[in-house]
C-alpha cells in the first residue's frame, strides 16, 4: 500500500493543478527514496489506471503495455528534470526512446461543445490511459504550466512537484527535506576540505 496516496506532497506543498495532477500522481507511483512502486507488477498497473478512470474493468494489461508505461512514467520524471535544470535541448537519442515508448498511444483532436479544441485518445486499454496522460502533458506545454512541473534533485528523490513560486524557482519538493540535506551535505564537504 502507498505511503503516499494521491495528491499527497512532501511538506504540504500544494498538489500540481488539474490536469497535471493526474501526471504528477502518475510518475509519483514510485517514489524511490522510499523504495515504493506502487505500479510494480501489471496488476498493480491496472488497479491504479482504473481507480482514476483510464482503464475499463475488463482491460487487461499484458507485459508489453506494462513495460512502455513504466517507461513513461521514467521519461516523464525525465522531462520534468529538465525542467529543474533549465535544460533546453533534448538529444536525438532520448527522441527516439520517447518516440518508441509513446508510439501507441494515439490521440486525436476534438471539438468540445464550447467550441473548444482538446486531445482525446484515439486507442483502447493501457495505451489509451498513457494517451490521457500524454493528452495532459500536452495540454499544460501549451499553456506554459508545464515548465514548472519539476523533479526534485535530491539524492535518491526524484518527486515531482509544482512550482507555484512566483518566478518558477523552486528546486526542490521540500526546502525542509530535500534541501535540507544537500545545503548540510555541502557544508560537511566545505568544512572536511578546510
Amino acid at each position: 500500500m502507498s505511503r503516499a496516496g494521491p495528491g499527497f506532497q512532501p511538506a504540504g506543498r500544494a498538489p500540481a493543478p488539474a490536469p497535471l495532477d493526474l501526471v504528477q500522481d502518475f510518475v509519483n507511483s514510485e517514489v524511490p527514496v522510499w523504495a515504493q512502486d506502487d505500479i510494480a507488477t501489471p496488476d498493480e498497473l491496472a488497479a491504479w489506471l482504473r481507480t482514476r478512470g483510464l482503464l475499463a474493468g475488463d482491460a487487461v494489461v499484458d507485459a508489453a503495455s506494462f513495460l512502455r508505461a513504466r517507461a513513461l512514467r521514467a521519461l516523464l520524471r525525465e522531462l520534468a528534470r529538465r525542467n529543474t535544470d533549465g535544460e533546453a535541448t533534448l538529444d536525438s537519442g532520448f527522441r527516439d526512446e520517447f518516440a518508441a515508448v509513446v508510439s501507441d498511444a494515439r490521440l486525436r483532436v476534438e471539438l468540445d461543445e464550447r467550441g473548444a479544441l482538446r486531445l482525446e485518445p484515439d486507442a483502447d486499454g493501457v495505451d489509451g490511459a498513457l494517451a490521457s496522460i500524454l493528452a495532459r502533458v500536452l495540454e499544460a506545454d501549451a499553456t506554459g504550466a508545464w515548465r514548472r512541473m519539476k523533479s526534485c534533485p535530491g539524492a535518491h528523490c526524484g518527486w515531482l512537484f509544482y512550482d507555484a513560486s512566483r518566478n518558477a524557482s523552486s528546486t526542490w519538493c521540500s526546502m525542509s527535506i530535500c534541501g535540507n540535506r544537500a545545503k548540510t551535505a555541502a557544508y560537511r564537504r566545505r568544512r572536511g576540505e578546510s
